[in-house]
C-alpha cells in the first residue's frame, strides 16, 4: 500500500538490509579521530546527518555528522552510515563522490568526503522554463551521471543507488558532476533465471527488495508498486533528472512527491515532452522512463547515445560556468 509519509519515505521502511558484519567494519586506514576534525560551518542536512564544511589535517572537506535523536533513530542512522561507508570505501571513479575517512566516536559518528561546490538541485534553481540550461551543458552533466552510474552497475555485484535525484548529484569546483549519498544503495547479487545466483550472460538479475525506497518524485513505478526490480530503476530516475535539466522545472511540478509517484506507477503518467526539443534527447528520455523496465536502456547504452548527441551538437555552447551562478 501507499505510505502517507513525507517526500522521502521513513528510514525504518527504506533502509536496505545491512551488508554482512564484515563489510561494515571500518578499515584502520579510514578510521579518523574526532580530535582531528574541525567543523567550520553547517552547509546542509541529509536523511540521517547534518553536513558541515570541515577541516581534517588541514584539508577542507565535507563532514556528515549523525543527528541527535532517540536511541532507535540513532541505531538506524548509524546502520545507514555504516552501509554508506561500506559501499563508498570500495568505489573509485571520477564521477563518484569519494569517501576520505570515518569517525565512529560514540555520539559523534562522522563520515568525511570531498568538499563539493553545490548540488544539481541548487544549480537547477537558477534556471527557469523560459530560460533553461543550455542543451550542451545538459548533455555534459548527463554524461557525468551516466558514467558514474554505469560504473556502479558494472560492479560485481552491481550496485543500485535507488535514490538518484538532483539533491544527490554534486558539482565540484571544476564543474564535474558526481553521484553522492549512498545511504539507500543496495548490492544486488546476479541471479540466473531459475533462482540460482551467478552471471548469466545477457540476463538481468532480479530479487525482491524494499518497496517505496528513495524519493517519491524520482521513484521508479515498479518500486512504488512493491514489485521485483533491477538496476533499471536508476535509469528511470536518471530520465526524470535529465528531463528536469532540459525543462527547467521538476517533473509534475504541480503534484506532491507521493501524488507524482502514484501518477507514474498507477496511471503510467509521464511529464510532457515539448515537440521542439532535440528528437534524440527526447527519445532517450522517453526510452529511459519506459513502463517496461526491461525496455529501458542500460547506462552503457545511455552513454553511447549521449556521445552521438554530443557529437551532433558539435560541442555547442554550455553556457556560463557553475561558478557564475553561485558568485557572491
Amino acid at each position: 500500500g501507499w505510505s502517507t509519509s513525507p517526500a522521502s519515505c521513513p528510514r525504518s521502511a527504506c533502509t536496505p538490509s545491512p551488508p554482512p558484519p564484515r563489510a561494515l567494519a571500518i578499515a584502520a586506514k579510514e578510521s579518523v579521530s574526532w580530535e582531528e576534525i574541525e567543523l567550520v560551518e553547517k552547509i546542509g542536512t541529509g536523511g540521517f546527518g547534518n553536513i558541515f564544511r570541515a577541516r581534517w589535517r588541514g584539508t577542507p572537506l565535507a563532514a556528515k555528522v549523525l543527528k541527535e535523536g532517540s536511541s532507535e533513530e540513532r541505531k538506524l542512522a548509524l546502520r545507514d552510515l555504516r552501509i554508506e561507508c561500506a559501499i563508498l570505501r570500495q568505489l573509485r571513479h571520477p564521477n563518484i563522490c569519494m569517501l576520505l575517512g570515518v569517525c565512529l566516536y560514540p555520539g559523534r559518528e562522522t563520515m568525511l568526503s570531498e568538499l563539493m561546490r553545490c548540488s544539481m538541485e541548487d544549480m537547477l534553481r537558477t534556471f527557469r522554463e523560459d530560460e533553461p540550461m543550455p542543451v550542451a551543458r545538459v548533455v555534459r552533466y548527463a554524461t557525468h551521471i551516466a558514467q558514474g552510474m554505469n560504473y556502479l552497475h558494472l560492479c560485481n555485484p552491481p550496485i543500485l543507488h535507488r535514490d538518484l535525484k538532483p539533491a544527490n548529484l554534486l558539482l565540484d569546483f571544476s564543474d564535474t558532476l558526481k553521484v553522492a549519498d549512498f545511504g539507500l544503495a543496495k548490492l544486488r547479487p546476479l541471479v540466473k533465471k531459475g533462482g540460482g545466483e551467478g552471471e548469466g550472460e545477457g540476463e538481468i538479475g532480479m530479487e525482491m527488495m524494499t518497496g517505496e525506497t528513495g524519493s517519491y518524485r524520482y521513484m521508479a513505478p515498479e518500486v512504488a508498486r512493491h514489485e521485483d526490480y533491477t538496476e533499471r530503476v536508476d535509469v528511470y530516475s536518471f530520465s526524470l533528472v535529465l528531463y528536469y535539466m532540459r525543462c527547467g522545472s521538476p517533473p509534475w511540478p504541480r503534484l506532491g512527491g507521493i501524488a507524482a509517484a502514484k501518477a507514474a506507477a498507477l496511471e503510467l503518467s509521464r511529464p510532457p515532452v515539448p515537440r521542439f526539443w532535440d528528437a534524440r534527447l527526447a527519445s532517450l528520455i522517453k526510452d529511459a522512463w519506459a513502463a517496461d523496465a526491461s525496455a529501458r536502456p542500460s547506462f552503457q547504452q545511455v552513454l553511447s547515445r549521449l556521445g552521438e548527441l554530443s557529437a551532433g551538437l558539435g560541442g555547442g555552447d554550455v553556457g556560463r560556468s557553475a561558478e557564475y551562478y553561485f558568485a557572491t
